[in-house]
């Protein structure tokens, strides 16, 4: 069993980085807008910090003054929270979907089927859940190195 969820741990862990270099992200040592080298690491502002470049660039490129500039920055702020409000319908959506699925899946099943799916409900809750807890340990996701991966 262990040596089950080591062999699933390592396959989720290393294809998840080859997507990663696929869709070109940032490899160690790599610096980029956004990541923490170049000082605009934010995790928490990076729709505002996102918007208020585009801002700028439409100021520099249109030749825009402070009133359209302010208006333009509403306007995105604007769609910015449009984008925010369907996200979470789409995910609420999307929870009741699979809920829905579950429950007929199981009334299909028989009691030891059931038994047994929720049993392999369990194990991935439980690798997600070690997933989680390796990622904090370790600061992935978060862009400043620690933990205790840094050489």
């Amino acid at each position: 069993m262990k040596k089950t969820l080591l062999i699933a741990l390592v396959l989720l862990l290393t294809s998840g980085m080859a997507i990663a270099q696929q869709n070109g992200g940032q490899g160690p040592g790599q610096v980029g807008p956004g990541s923490a080298q170049d000082g605009t690491y934010n995790p928490g502002n990076f729709q505002s910090r996102n918007s208020v470049s585009r801002v700028e660039r439409l100021t520099e490129r249109l030749g825009l003054d402070e009133a359209q500039a302010a208006e333009i920055a509403l306007i995105f702020e604007d769609a910015a929270l449009v984008r925010n409000e369907e996200r979470e319908r789409a995910r609420v959506i999307a929870t009741e979907n699979r809920e829905a699925i579950h429950a007929q899946i199981m009334s299909v099943l028989s009691p030891e089927q059931q038994a047994l799916m929720e049993e392999q409900i369990q194990q991935r809750e439980l690798l997600r859940q070690t997933l989680e807890d390796m990622g904090a340990d370790r600061g992935f996701g978060r862009g400043r190195g620690t933990g205790d991966c840094d050489g």
